[in-house]
């Protein structure tokens, strides 16, 4: 084969990192004309060179129209040339085992009995969850396949679920990008004044700052207004009131440990940690309330919590149990939701604490009326269960201030 000269449209610097990052599962969050699909085409027609399996979908024929022209113009000396082989009917590149698929499917059963070593999910928040849960991901399992996931937000739906998990993932197979419509260098003022003239207030913060805005049943509110409490030190607070608050992590959970100030009412310390040996994780709560001389400490007592908090208490550290029931849970909550909705406390800004608080999710029993507060399935909400106990803690009363000595 003669050499074929290539040229794929230099990516800007947002591109470059989603091109250049090694994870397996790519998030991109970004707001209108930032060149989300364009940068689909280009990793998917280098792809095709490398002999990998492609298949694009979205949700609406014009998107997926736009990457196929994309697609062809990458590759277009290769088509002339006779090495690409073209099907316009179903949308197909192939260059040896190389291929590009393109396919327009809102839901799973677009996509069912087709396969990929590289799944890109465009406009994921207007599709189907099943498509990625039940299909996307099942399709990548024999070859351990990599999955773009890419779109504007809309509200707090499943593609913000995913999102969350990508930030607070530690592993480093999963990585997640925000970029709005303004981090597009070709983007002109004058288009962009023109795509936003006649935009609401939610709809720019949503389609051009690529914000989640909530959703109406939120249980946590008013959030953003809540993350700004300053670094602060031990002698800043001297003669104050310190409390704490304990999730302890159990399987793949994590264990989270939130320190305030019940006199500034601000959070002075967030720790986040997912070690499973319940000795190191006593010790670590030991050492944090050693740091900030905690009077009061409220920690979860269900499962192996009870023995731990009894390990604690012989060793003089000034903690209670909570059991977390039914009943105790949803006042404990929204004690957490009350306090962000009239600003009475300040808490650190912590992108994955703030995003847990985000997709926290309230459930009413058609049965019984009640409701039950939990993180939606594959998330955590150990920094929610933490600070929820903190604020307790500092509500409980307890030992006497300690003083600074």
């Amino acid at each position: 084969m003669p050499t074929i000269p290539i040229t794929l449209p230099s990516p800007h610097p947002k591109q470059d990192e989603i091109i250049d990052s090694p994870a397996k599962r790519k998030v991109i969050l970004a707001g209108r004309r930032v060149g989300k699909t364009t940068v689909a085409a280009w990793i998917s027609s280098k792809a095709v060179l490398e002999g990998r399996r492609v298949l694009y979908a979205a949700p609406k024929q014009d998107q997926t129209e736009a990457y196929w022209g994309y697609c062809k113009e990458n590759l277009a000396n290769l088509i002339v040339a006779g090495y690409v082989r073209k099907n316009e009917t179903m949308r197909m590149l192939e260059l040896g085992a190389g291929r590009i698929r393109a396919k327009t499917a809102w839901d799973a059963d677009g996509l069912r009995s087709d396969y990929a070593d590289l799944l890109i999910l465009d406009e994921y928040a207007l599709m189907d969850p099943d498509t990625w849960d039940k299909v996307g991901a099942p399709m990548l399992l024999d070859n351990d396949g990599d999955a773009i996931f890419i779109f504007t937000p809309k509200r707090k739906n499943h593609a913000f679920h995913l999102y969350q998990r990508a930030i607070a993932d530690l592993t480093g197979r999963w990585q997640a990008w925000h970029f709005t419509s303004h981090d597009n260098p070709h983007l002109s003022v004058d288009a962009l004044a023109e795509i936003t003239a006649e935009m609401t207030e939610d709809a720019y913060r949503q389609e051009i700052l690529a914000e989640f805005l909530e959703n109406e049943g939120a249980v946590f509110r008013n959030i953003e207004a809540c993350m700004h409490a300053p670094a602060s030190t031990l002698v800043e607070h001297e003669g104050h009131y310190i409390v704490a608050g304990v999730d302890w992590g159990k399987q793949n959970d994590f264990t989270a440990i939130s320190i305030g100030c019940a006199t500034c009412h601000q959070e002075l310390e967030l720790d986040r940690f997912n070690q499973i040996d319940y000795v190191f994780q006593r010790g670590r709560l030991e050492v944090l309330c050693e740091k900030w001389h905690v009077g009061w400490a409220m920690a979860e007592s269900n499962a192996m919590g009870e023995p731990v908090i009894e390990e604690l208490q012989r060793v003089g550290l000034p903690v209670e149990g909570f059991q977390t029931t039914a009943t105790s849970k949803p006042p404990l909550i929204e004690n957490l939701a009350l306090a962000l909705e009239r600003e009475e406390w300040q808490f650190l800004d912590d992108s994955i604490a703030k995003g847990e608080l985000e997709a926290y999710e309230r459930k009413v029993s058609v049965t019984t009326g009640r409701s039950s507060y939990s993180a939606p399935e594959g998330l955590h909400d150990d920094t929610v269960i933490a600070r929820a106990l903190m604020l307790r803690a500092a509500g409980d009363g307890g030992p006497a201030i300690i003083e600074i000595g």
